[in-house]
């Protein structure tokens, strides 16, 4: 089972157990310990499991429970005898105190989808599909993402069936940096954009270079994280949902692009005599300005 189909594994609860042990002497707790930290019973008295319980019985701790579970299978942490630790074969920034919980969503990232975790397939192929609508008209909320996934017949390759599961899906897509949410209209509105995920993968993704061809910062980038164009997980989701237009790429990554450029992180460039990709915009349409061939990246900003 995946984090997507386990309710109670949020991404804060996550969060907190490995801010916890980040700071922790060597990195590792006593298990009973860091449960009666980070869940004390008082907070769980409301379980309806507990409430008829003795005073004598161990109450039942269903959120870190799940959330530390989920934690250990995707091998954040590691579990030996009754400790609990951050997994030591982490890269080494991961696990460092002043920067672990900020580069955690990049961490998860490789965890779910980079490291073949067949676990969080599912998981995978949700954000895969979700991140090929178009950005300018994809479902943003529950309701209108059961109807979509019933008018694309992708119910059973998605196995995604219920409002709940969107609420997860939303949830971790958010934290991770594909999503964003807005209110309109008064209702809660999640948008498909990765511009969070991109910015902060920009030195990873140029590799010591200012300037590549799009085509290599795509198969880079796929390469990072495959639930983007020519990804495992995209790949598998337009096999069903059908293909982009040869040279697009999806309005959800073209629009983090374009972002980026006005945000001053990167140049998007056309240069003569070479190949290049069309990022669309707003009902498909392309400008002289989608027509790409090399990014430039301007660097990190302090």
């Amino acid at each position: 089972m995946s984090v997507l189909k386990t309710g109670l594994a949020h991404p804060s609860r996550m969060r907190g157990i490995f801010r916890y042990l980040l700071h922790a002497k060597g990195q590792r707790e006593n298990r009973d310990v860091l449960e009666s930290i980070l869940s004390p019973d008082k907070l769980v008295e409301h379980v309806p499991e507990n409430k008829e319980k003795l005073k004598d019985k161990k109450m039942s701790h269903p959120m870190f429970n799940d959330a530390l579970r989920e934690s250990i299978k995707c091998k954040l942490l590691i579990e030996e005898d009754e400790e609990v630790a951050i997994n030591p074969n982490l890269p080494q920034d991961a696990i460092n105190p002043q920067l672990g919980d900020r580069l955690l969503p990049d961490t998860f990232t490789y965890l779910f989808f980079a490291s073949d975790n067949e676990d969080e397939e599912d998981f995978g192929r949700v954000c895969a599909w979700y991140l090929a609508q178009d950005i300018y008209d994809a479902p943003g909320t529950g309701e209108e993402v059961e109807n979509l996934v019933s008018e694309q017949k992708i119910g059973d390759f998605l196995k995604m069936s219920s409002s709940r599961l969107f609420v997860q899906m939303d949830d971790w897509m958010r934290y991770l940096g594909f999503a964003w949410g807005h209110t309109l209209r008064g209702k809660p509105v999640t948008v498909p954009d990765p511009t969070a995920y991109f910015k902060r993968n920009l030195k990873h993704l140029f590799n010591g270079r200012q300037e590549i061809t799009i085509q290599d910062f795509i198969n880079r980038l796929a390469k990072r994280c495959p639930l983007f164009e020519t990804g495992k997980f995209r790949e598998e989701v337009e096999a069903q949902i059908g293909s982009r237009e040869t040279n697009f790429l999806s309005t959800s990554t073209a629009f983090a692009l374009f972002r980026l450029q006005e945000e001053g992180d990167i140049q998007l460039e056309r240069q003569s005599d070479s190949s290049f990709m069309i990022l669309p915009k707003a009902n498909n349409q392309v400008d002289n300005d989608g027509r790409i061939s090399h990014i430039i990246w301007k660097g990190e900003k302090s």
